[in-house]
Protein backbone atom coordinates (compact mmCIF):
# COMPACT_ATOMS: atom_id res chain seq x y z
CA UNK A 1 0.00 0.00 0.00
CA UNK A 2 2.79 2.44 0.94
CA UNK A 3 6.32 2.07 -0.42
CA UNK A 4 9.34 4.31 0.04
CA UNK A 5 12.64 3.79 -1.75
CA UNK A 6 15.75 5.66 -0.68
CA UNK A 7 13.57 8.47 0.66
CA UNK A 8 15.78 11.40 1.66
CA UNK A 9 15.14 14.99 2.75
CA UNK A 10 17.93 17.46 3.44
CA UNK A 11 17.83 21.07 4.55
CA UNK A 12 21.13 22.47 3.33
CA UNK A 13 23.77 20.18 4.78
CA UNK A 14 21.41 18.79 7.45
CA UNK A 15 19.87 15.39 6.54
CA UNK A 16 16.45 15.23 8.19
CA UNK A 17 15.63 11.86 6.59
CA UNK A 18 18.29 9.58 5.11
CA UNK A 19 17.71 6.78 2.61
CA UNK A 20 14.51 5.36 4.13
CA UNK A 21 13.22 2.29 2.27
CA UNK A 22 10.18 0.52 3.72
CA UNK A 23 6.86 -1.04 2.79
CA UNK A 24 3.60 -0.70 4.71
CA UNK A 25 1.29 -3.55 3.78
CA UNK A 26 -2.37 -3.19 2.98
CA UNK A 27 -4.62 -3.68 6.02
CA UNK A 28 -1.90 -3.55 8.68
CA UNK A 29 -1.17 -1.21 11.58
CA UNK A 30 2.39 0.01 11.17
CA UNK A 31 3.97 1.61 14.23
CA UNK A 32 6.53 4.36 13.65
CA UNK A 33 8.78 5.02 16.63
CA UNK A 34 11.61 7.36 17.49
CA UNK A 35 12.27 10.43 19.65
CA UNK A 36 11.65 13.98 18.50
CA UNK A 37 14.01 14.80 15.64
CA UNK A 38 14.33 11.21 14.44
CA UNK A 39 12.60 11.97 11.13
CA UNK A 40 9.14 10.46 11.68
CA UNK A 41 7.08 13.55 10.88
CA UNK A 42 9.27 14.54 7.93
CA UNK A 43 8.83 11.05 6.50
CA UNK A 44 5.06 11.30 6.97
CA UNK A 45 4.93 14.70 5.26
CA UNK A 46 6.78 13.32 2.24
CA UNK A 47 4.33 10.41 2.07
CA UNK A 48 1.50 12.96 2.09
CA UNK A 49 3.12 14.98 -0.70
CA UNK A 50 3.51 18.02 1.57
CA UNK A 51 7.31 17.95 1.23
CA UNK A 52 9.33 17.20 -1.88
CA UNK A 53 12.03 14.57 -1.30
CA UNK A 54 15.62 15.61 -1.96
CA UNK A 55 16.06 12.16 -3.48
CA UNK A 56 14.28 8.82 -3.52
CA UNK A 57 10.54 8.31 -3.80
CA UNK A 58 7.34 7.44 -1.94
CA UNK A 59 4.12 5.98 -3.32
CA UNK A 60 0.65 5.21 -1.96
CA UNK A 61 -1.44 2.62 -3.81
CA UNK A 62 0.94 3.00 -6.75
CA UNK A 63 0.64 6.81 -6.95
CA UNK A 64 3.81 8.87 -6.57
CA UNK A 65 3.43 11.01 -3.46
CA UNK A 66 4.89 14.15 -5.04
CA UNK A 67 3.92 14.00 -8.73
CA UNK A 68 0.45 12.53 -8.02
CA UNK A 69 -0.17 14.01 -4.59
CA UNK A 70 -3.85 14.76 -5.24
CA UNK A 71 -4.54 11.07 -5.92
CA UNK A 72 -2.63 10.20 -2.76
CA UNK A 73 -4.58 12.60 -0.55
CA UNK A 74 -7.89 11.25 -1.84
CA UNK A 75 -6.88 7.92 -0.31
CA UNK A 76 -5.37 9.19 2.95
CA UNK A 77 -6.71 10.75 6.14
CA UNK A 78 -4.05 12.50 8.22
CA UNK A 79 -4.10 13.56 11.86
CA UNK A 80 -1.13 15.85 12.58
CA UNK A 81 0.68 15.85 15.88
CA UNK A 82 -0.46 19.41 16.64
CA UNK A 83 -4.09 20.00 15.72
CA UNK A 84 -5.13 23.51 14.64
CA UNK A 85 -8.88 24.08 14.25
CA UNK A 86 -10.86 27.28 13.50
CA UNK A 87 -12.23 28.45 16.83
CA UNK A 88 -15.18 30.42 15.46
CA UNK A 89 -16.90 27.33 14.01
CA UNK A 90 -19.18 25.12 16.05
CA UNK A 91 -18.24 21.48 16.30
CA UNK A 92 -20.97 20.27 13.95
CA UNK A 93 -20.26 23.02 11.42
CA UNK A 94 -16.60 22.05 11.27
CA UNK A 95 -17.36 18.36 10.75
CA UNK A 96 -19.89 19.25 8.04
CA UNK A 97 -17.33 21.44 6.25
CA UNK A 98 -14.57 18.83 6.43
CA UNK A 99 -16.87 16.09 5.17
CA UNK A 100 -18.03 18.32 2.29
CA UNK A 101 -14.43 18.30 1.06
CA UNK A 102 -14.89 14.55 0.42
CA UNK A 103 -18.35 14.84 -1.08
CA UNK A 104 -20.27 14.69 2.20
CA UNK A 105 -19.56 11.02 2.76
CA UNK A 106 -18.86 10.11 6.37
CA UNK A 107 -20.67 12.95 8.15
CA UNK A 108 -23.07 10.70 10.05
CA UNK A 109 -20.21 8.53 11.28
CA UNK A 110 -18.11 11.57 12.25
CA UNK A 111 -20.99 13.03 14.28
CA UNK A 112 -21.71 9.69 15.94
CA UNK A 113 -18.04 9.23 16.89
CA UNK A 114 -17.75 12.77 18.22
CA UNK A 115 -20.98 12.75 20.25
CA UNK A 116 -21.52 9.16 21.35
CA UNK A 117 -17.96 7.84 21.52
CA UNK A 118 -15.91 10.95 22.33
CA UNK A 119 -18.66 12.62 24.40
CA UNK A 120 -18.44 16.03 22.69
CA UNK A 121 -21.16 18.71 22.53
CA UNK A 122 -21.03 19.69 18.86
CA UNK A 123 -23.29 22.72 19.38
CA UNK A 124 -20.44 24.53 21.13
CA UNK A 125 -17.83 26.62 19.38
CA UNK A 126 -14.45 25.00 18.92
CA UNK A 127 -12.73 27.84 20.79
CA UNK A 128 -14.45 26.64 23.98
CA UNK A 129 -12.97 23.15 23.60
CA UNK A 130 -9.96 22.07 25.61
CA UNK A 131 -6.88 20.73 23.84
CA UNK A 132 -8.04 17.18 24.45
CA UNK A 133 -11.54 17.92 23.13
CA UNK A 134 -10.09 19.40 19.94
CA UNK A 135 -8.00 16.25 19.55
CA UNK A 136 -11.15 14.14 19.94
CA UNK A 137 -12.98 16.18 17.30
CA UNK A 138 -10.12 15.76 14.84
CA UNK A 139 -9.94 12.03 15.58
CA UNK A 140 -13.68 11.64 14.95
CA UNK A 141 -13.20 13.16 11.50
CA UNK A 142 -10.09 11.11 10.71
CA UNK A 143 -11.75 7.79 11.57
CA UNK A 144 -14.91 8.74 9.66
CA UNK A 145 -13.13 9.55 6.40
CA UNK A 146 -13.86 6.94 3.67
CA UNK A 147 -10.19 6.31 2.86
CA UNK A 148 -7.79 3.42 2.43
CA UNK A 149 -5.03 4.84 4.63
CA UNK A 150 -5.00 6.50 8.06
CA UNK A 151 -1.86 8.32 9.16
CA UNK A 152 -1.98 9.23 12.85
CA UNK A 153 0.86 11.33 14.25
CA UNK A 154 0.79 11.06 18.06
CA UNK A 155 -3.01 10.62 18.12
CA UNK A 156 -3.29 10.18 21.91
CA UNK A 157 -0.87 12.89 23.07
CA UNK A 158 -3.56 15.18 24.55
CA UNK A 159 -5.99 12.53 25.73
CA UNK A 160 -6.89 11.07 29.12
CA UNK A 161 -6.47 7.29 29.68
CA UNK A 162 -10.11 6.45 28.90
CA UNK A 163 -10.02 8.35 25.61
CA UNK A 164 -6.70 6.71 24.72
CA UNK A 165 -8.30 3.30 25.05
CA UNK A 166 -11.14 4.44 22.78
CA UNK A 167 -8.63 5.51 20.12
CA UNK A 168 -6.79 2.18 20.30
CA UNK A 169 -10.12 0.42 19.84
CA UNK A 170 -10.87 2.56 16.77
CA UNK A 171 -7.47 1.70 15.33
CA UNK A 172 -8.28 -2.00 15.75
CA UNK A 173 -11.66 -1.46 14.06
CA UNK A 174 -9.98 0.33 11.16
CA UNK A 175 -7.68 -2.66 10.65
CA UNK A 176 -10.67 -5.04 10.69
CA UNK A 177 -12.30 -2.88 8.03
CA UNK A 178 -9.23 -3.32 5.83
CA UNK A 179 -7.73 0.13 6.29
CA UNK A 180 -3.99 0.64 6.50
CA UNK A 181 -2.84 2.63 9.54
CA UNK A 182 0.47 4.34 10.26
CA UNK A 183 0.57 4.97 14.02
CA UNK A 184 3.38 7.32 15.02
CA UNK A 185 3.76 7.76 18.75
CA UNK A 186 5.90 7.94 21.86
CA UNK A 187 3.83 5.73 24.19
CA UNK A 188 5.41 2.34 23.52
CA UNK A 189 2.72 0.32 25.31
CA UNK A 190 0.05 1.77 23.00
CA UNK A 191 2.01 1.01 19.85
CA UNK A 192 2.79 -2.48 21.13
CA UNK A 193 -0.91 -3.10 21.78
CA UNK A 194 -2.14 -2.29 18.26
CA UNK A 195 0.77 -2.60 15.81
CA UNK A 196 1.34 -5.53 13.47
CA UNK A 197 4.84 -4.30 12.69
CA UNK A 198 7.00 -1.58 14.19
CA UNK A 199 9.70 0.58 12.61
CA UNK A 200 12.30 2.38 14.73
CA UNK A 201 13.96 5.54 13.41
CA UNK A 202 17.08 7.33 14.64
CA UNK A 203 18.62 10.53 13.29
CA UNK A 204 16.64 10.34 10.09
CA UNK A 205 17.42 6.69 9.34
CA UNK A 206 15.29 3.57 9.53
CA UNK A 207 17.16 1.38 12.01
CA UNK A 208 14.92 -1.67 12.40
CA UNK A 209 11.52 -3.14 11.45
CA UNK A 210 10.03 -5.77 13.76
CA UNK A 211 7.11 -8.11 13.16
CA UNK A 212 5.26 -7.98 16.48
CA UNK A 213 3.33 -11.21 15.87
CA UNK A 214 6.54 -13.13 15.23
CA UNK A 215 8.09 -11.50 18.26
CA UNK A 216 5.26 -12.53 20.58
CA UNK A 217 5.14 -16.03 19.14
CA UNK A 218 8.82 -16.93 18.94
CA UNK A 219 10.92 -14.84 21.32
CA UNK A 220 11.47 -16.04 24.89
CA UNK A 221 13.81 -14.84 27.58
CA UNK A 222 15.28 -17.32 30.08
CA UNK A 223 16.99 -16.51 33.34
CA UNK A 224 18.74 -19.68 34.55
CA UNK A 225 20.66 -20.27 37.77
CA UNK A 226 22.78 -23.42 37.64
CA UNK A 227 24.08 -25.67 40.37
CA UNK A 228 27.70 -24.93 39.71
CA UNK A 229 29.28 -23.51 36.58
CA UNK A 230 26.95 -23.01 33.55
CA UNK A 231 27.89 -24.72 30.28
CA UNK A 232 30.35 -22.78 28.12
CA UNK A 233 28.60 -23.69 24.86
CA UNK A 234 24.94 -24.21 23.97
CA UNK A 235 23.44 -26.62 21.39
CA UNK A 236 23.07 -24.71 18.11
CA UNK A 237 19.82 -26.48 17.24
CA UNK A 238 18.11 -24.88 20.25
CA UNK A 239 18.58 -21.37 18.82
CA UNK A 240 19.78 -20.02 22.14
CA UNK A 241 21.97 -16.94 22.46
CA UNK A 242 23.61 -15.56 25.59
CA UNK A 243 22.68 -12.02 26.54
CA UNK A 244 24.50 -12.02 29.84
CA UNK A 245 26.68 -14.40 31.84
CA UNK A 246 27.23 -13.77 35.54
CA UNK A 247 28.76 -16.56 37.61
CA UNK A 248 26.15 -19.30 38.02
CA UNK A 249 23.51 -17.30 36.14
CA UNK A 250 22.81 -17.18 32.41
CA UNK A 251 20.42 -14.75 30.73
CA UNK A 252 19.40 -16.32 27.41
CA UNK A 253 17.33 -15.43 24.36
CA UNK A 254 15.42 -18.31 22.74
CA UNK A 255 13.79 -18.35 19.28
CA UNK A 256 13.40 -22.08 18.66
CA UNK A 257 10.79 -24.74 19.39
CA UNK A 258 9.67 -25.27 23.00
CA UNK A 259 9.93 -29.09 23.14
CA UNK A 260 13.70 -29.43 22.51
CA UNK A 261 14.34 -26.55 24.92
CA UNK A 262 12.43 -28.26 27.74
CA UNK A 263 14.27 -31.54 27.10
CA UNK A 264 17.62 -29.76 27.28
CA UNK A 265 16.67 -27.93 30.48
CA UNK A 266 15.65 -31.25 32.05
CA UNK A 267 19.13 -32.62 31.36
CA UNK A 268 20.92 -29.64 32.93
CA UNK A 269 21.74 -28.96 36.60
CA UNK A 270 19.34 -26.00 36.78
CA UNK A 271 18.63 -24.78 40.31
CA UNK A 272 16.08 -22.12 39.35
CA UNK A 273 14.62 -20.56 36.22
CA UNK A 274 12.30 -17.82 34.99
CA UNK A 275 10.82 -17.63 31.49
CA UNK A 276 9.32 -14.47 30.07
CA UNK A 277 8.96 -12.34 26.96
CA UNK A 278 10.57 -9.10 25.87
CA UNK A 279 8.46 -5.96 25.63
CA UNK A 280 8.81 -3.23 23.04
CA UNK A 281 10.74 -1.04 25.47
CA UNK A 282 13.67 -3.44 25.46
CA UNK A 283 13.81 -3.43 21.66
CA UNK A 284 13.46 0.36 21.53
CA UNK A 285 16.27 0.82 24.05
CA UNK A 286 18.68 -1.02 21.77
CA UNK A 287 18.58 2.08 19.57
CA UNK A 288 17.62 4.84 22.00
CA UNK A 289 18.42 3.57 25.49
CA UNK A 290 21.29 4.74 27.70
CA UNK A 291 23.48 1.90 26.46
CA UNK A 292 22.60 2.21 22.76
CA UNK A 293 25.71 2.01 20.62
CA UNK A 294 26.45 4.71 18.08
CA UNK A 295 27.37 3.51 14.61
CA UNK A 296 29.56 5.12 11.98
CA UNK A 297 26.67 7.20 10.58
CA UNK A 298 25.86 8.63 14.02
CA UNK A 299 29.46 9.80 14.49
CA UNK A 300 29.48 11.90 11.33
Amino acid sequence: MIVTEGLTKSYGKFPAVRDVSMEVRSGEVFGLLGPNGSGKTTTIRMILGLLRPSSGSAAVAGFDCWRESLQVRRRVSYLPGEVRLPGAARGYQLLKYLNALRGGVGLDRAVALAERVMGLDLSKKVRTFSTGMKQKLALAQAFADPVDVLILDEPTSALDPSARNIVLGLVAEARKAGQTVIFSGHVLSEVEQVADRVAIMRRGRLMHVEDMHERRRNLRLLLLRFQGTPPESLPEELQLSVRERNGEVLFLEHRGAVGPLLSWLHSQPVADLAIGTEDLRTLYDRYHGPNAEADAEDRR
